[in-house]
């Protein structure tokens, strides 16, 4: 717990991504909104003012005003950033990816462990209510035989510093993980096409085997005309599929034939799932970490963990060209 009333937080980053976390933390209960950082005093400025709270351009000046903080700023600073807040005892959330290199990963995983703090990875898509349901109804299962993912996005210069795979795959890498129950993975197979001009591929297929004999088909693409995010489960109670965007989820069930003349149409469930927006479930899960002293559901662990599936697609991608 912390020693104020109020939870004292602040968002390092005044772009898209950080102006929606001072969205939803100036919505939470509890919180103080004390401030957002960028280096570009202009910008911050402008997000202050956006959500009434005091801009400042170096994160040092907030250390000693805050809890808690986001980080939501461009990945390469984010060891840096990450480090220089959890050395002086402020918890953080930080968007994905947790940090560029192993070391770096590791580095900020071990100043949290040392210094008793929160340490959580912005993988939002594990927080869409559809997500957190489908987990539920898995428990129920006893054998999960494969995983099918397809996270499709429009054409654009959306992102074209890092690959389709660190840009898109990354968010499903993590829920297959999940939904595997974490299971080690034993082999990885993937292929790739570059599109769009960016820097690496722009559409990617992969293939992940885990140790307990779940496996998972995974497809991203930039350089689509559709925006899809859809997933689809195998199991032993049935076919399972789900739509992120729509966060609804059916279940398909083949039917008995025992003593029928006719065969049977599949059985269509569709699932009750409470619909919210997944960044708000992250944040306020975050806060409730900080208070409570609870582990978040997504650990630095896991971060680093969907950036080892990240760099060993990379690889075979770069193996297979």
């Amino acid at each position: 717990m912390t020693t104020h009333n109020n939870l004292r937080v602040a968002v390092i980053g005044g772009g898209k991504m950080g102006c929606n976390h001072l969205r939803v933390y100036g919505s939470i209960k509890g919180v103080e909104l004390v401030g957002v950082v960028d280096p570009d005093e202009k910008a911050a400025k402008a997000a202050a003012e956006r959500f009434g709270c005091q801009a400042f351009t170096r994160v040092e000046d907030i250390i000693g005003k805050v809890d808690a903080v986001t980080v939501a700023t461009p990945s390469v600073t984010h060891a840096q950033v990450g480090e220089l807040v959890l050395s002086n005892g402020i918890h953080c959330l930080m968007e994905k990816p947790l940090a560029a290199t192993r070391q770096e990963c590791q580095r900020l995983i071990d100043l949290a462990k040392q210094n008793n703090l929160t340490l959580m990875v912005g993988h939002v898509e594990r927080f869409n209510p559809a997500v957190r349901q489908l987990a539920t109804i898995l428990k129920d299962c006893k054998i999960v035989h494969a995983i099918d993912a397809r996270r499709m996005s429009y054409a654009s210069a959306r992102i074209t510093d890092v690959d389709v795979v660190a840009d898109l795959m990354v968010h499903d890498l993590d829920i297959v993980s999940y939904l595997a129950g974490f299971a080690p993975v034993k082999s990885i197979h993937a292929h790739g096409a570059m599109a769009g001009g960016g820097l690496g591929e722009d559409h990617v297929c992969a293939t992940l085997q885990f140790a307990n004999g779940t496996i998972a088909n995974v497809t991203a693409s930039r350089v689509t005309q559709s925006r899809v995010r859809q997933l689809q489960v195998t199991t032993d109670i049935g076919f399972l599929t789900m739509d992120f965007i729509a966060q609804e989820i059916y279940i398909h069930r083949q039917p008995s034939t025992s003593g029928n003349s006719y065969t049977p149409d599949l059985q269509i469930e569709k699932v009750r799932v409470t619909t919210g927006e997944s960044l708000v479930q992250e944040v306020s899960h975050f806060v409730e970490c900080v208070k409570t002293r609870q582990t978040p559901l997504v650990t630095g662990e896991h971060g680093l963990a969907a950036l080892e599936m990240v760099w060993a697609i990379q690889s075979a991608v770069k193996s297979a060209r």
